[in-house]
């Protein structure tokens, strides 16, 4: 592997390692609303749909940076 490609990768789970502290950030916010929104409504299970496609993403983004490192 040549010294490019590493740096491709290193930048690659750089951006990763971004977009996993943002998916974070937003997962906090939609836990803090999910306490102020009442129970049966559709806001709620709107909230609670992102939820799920949020942790979804996280569980993706750490298989990506865990390949990525594996091939460094």
């Amino acid at each position: 592997m040549t010294e490019t490609e590493r740096l491709r990768i290193r930048r690659a789970i750089r951006v990763l390692l971004a977009q996993r502290a943002v998916l974070r950030e937003r997962l906090e916010e939609i836990n803090e609303n999910l306490r102020r929104v009442p129970n049966p409504s559709r806001a709620r299970r709107e909230l609670l749909a992102a939820r799920v496609s949020i942790r979804e993403a996280l569980r993706l983004n750490r298989i990506a940076i865990r390949l990525l490192r594996s091939v460094l």
